[in-house]
């Protein structure tokens, strides 16, 4: 089967090719339009949004491109027919049609090159269990399949980047979409094989809507955002309709245990972003303190946690207590947990000290541990 990614799409008629080439490309870069075409000079997808990267597909002038994501200055396209890559043949099952391979495995990387090296960074989506893709050709055909790789046509719902500018917008958008579905729809029958009696078998028809479940389970979570809650669902509708312990069964159980897993991660990942953000404000807080401190018109003179006269009086809750007061107010409570200072040797005198701050819940002034102490009047009040 030829390239579908290489050839350009034909319009029904030559007067819409002529009048897509004569667009201008900045409508391309609108967000909202679903089609585009390829410009004169045609297009280059590639599976990254750099000029560097390996292509995955080329594509004529009037190719008929689905938009899927634009971020400036690229855009990610999915052409009819589907990209060209590899993957190991070890992912893939023979079908009874030649050329035809079945994916055996869940999230199976497609890449622009035959090998795993840094300049072959897989595409953004993966494969999943029953998804069809046809074979272009292999690596090294007298190496065993499962060991080579393989490739392939990618299935529709893969996508990869190409220059805004390179692209036109489409003039008839219904037509663009009718061209773009057809031809999906005439590769779909051709890999359908010739037309034969089936022999009846009453598991065949859901056994395939199962399948197509997965898939579109699986691509839910890749989807940007993700929607890890729907996928779950889809996964257990295809769970309690499969037979038990079969294939399909693992596989939608496994898929509710990934779906539950990356909500989780999710989830976590969004707190430690909000503590993050909390942090960050915590700190700007002190910062502006500390900034606030270090300006001489202030009364802890840039040096000190705490300033005042230390007295003795009763607490609250009726015990005796150190205190500062400044100014004719209390500041803080203090206290010298390790011992290394007594209290009593300071009474009397305005000090000014450094230590640990606590806000005790309902405590009407913070409270300092002292780890170091100066006195600032060399007399008794």
């Amino acid at each position: 089967m030829r390239n579908d990614t290489m050839r350009s799409t034909s319009w029904t008629a030559s007067a819409a090719l002529v009048a897509t080439l004569a667009a201008s490309p900045a409508a391309a870069q609108n967000e909202q339009a679903q089609y585009v075409v390829a410009g004169p000079a045609g297009v280059t997808i590639r599976n990254m949004r750099d000029k560097t990267e390996s292509p995955v597909a080329r594509c004529g002038p009037g190719t008929v491109l689905k938009v899927h994501e634009a971020r400036g200055m690229w855009t990610q396209v999915e052409p009819a027919g589907g990209l060209t890559c590899w993957v190991l043949g070890a992912h893939l099952t023979e079908t009874e049609i030649s050329g035809k391979y079945k994916v055996n495995g869940n999230g199976v990387n497609m890449r622009p090159l035959p090998s795993t090296a840094k300049d072959s960074f897989p595409l953004e989506q993966h494969l999943y269990l029953g998804d069809m893709v046809r074979m272009v050709g292999r690596k090294d055909p007298s190496a065993l399949f499962e060991r080579d790789w393989i490739q392939i046509h990618t299935p529709q719902g893969v996508y990869g980047w190409t220059l805004s500018s390179a692209l036109m917008a489409a003039p008839d958008a219904t037509e663009a979409a009718a061209t773009w579905e057809g031809e999906w729809r005439a590769i779909s029958a051709a890999m359908s094989g010739p037309k034969e009696t089936p022999k009846a078998d009453a598991t065949d028809a859901p056994k395939a809507e199962t399948e197509g479940q997965l898939v579109r389970a699986h691509r839910m979570m890749n989807e940007s955002p993700p929607k890890y809650d729907e996928a779950r669902e889809l996964f257990e509708v295809v769970l309690m309709s499969a037979p038990q312990g079969g294939a399909i069964a693992k596989a939608a159980r496994n898929g509710m245990n990934q779906a539950d897993a990356y909500a989780s991660i999710e989830a976590l990942q969004r707190q430690l972003e909000t503590e993050r953000v909390e942090r960050e404000r915590e700190q700007a807080a002190r910062a502006a303190e500390l900034e606030r401190r270090r300006t001489e018109s202030t009364p802890l003179m840039g040096k000190y946690d705490g300033r005042g006269w230390i007295e003795m009086r009763k607490m609250r809750g009726g015990e005796m207590g150190w205190y500062l007061r400044f100014a004719g107010r209390d500041t803080c409570v203090v206290q010298c947990s390790s011992g290394r200072y007594d209290l009593s040797m300071f009474e009397g005198y305005e000090v000014g000290v450094i230590g640990r701050m606590t806000n005790d819940v309902g405590a009407v002034q913070p409270t300092c541990d002292i780890r170091s102490i100066e006195v600032l009047s060399g007399r008794p009040r």
